[in-house]
C-alpha cells in the first residue's frame, strides 16, 4: 500500500467529518456538544494527515 492510494479516501473522510463539524455546530443535526468537540477534533486530524501526504508526495 502507497501512500497514493491514501490521498483520496483521506479527502473523502475530511470533507465528510467537516460537513458533519458544521452541521452539528449549526444544530441542523442535534447532538450533544462533546460530540461537536469529537468531529472537530477528528475533522483537524484528518486534514493534516491528508495536507501531509499531499506536500510530501508532490514537494519531497
Amino acid at each position: 500500500m502507497n501512500l497514493y492510494s491514501l490521498v483520496l479516501p483521506l479527502g473523502i473522510l475530511s470533507y465528510a467529518l467537516l460537513l458533519l463539524t458544521i452541521l452539528t455546530g449549526k444544530r441542523i443535526i442535534k447532538l450533544k456538544f462533546f460530540y461537536h468537540k469529537l468531529f472537530a477534533m477528528m475533522s483537524l486530524i484528518s486534514v493534516t494527515s491528508h495536507a501531509s501526504i499531499i506536500i510530501y508526495l508532490n514537494y519531497l
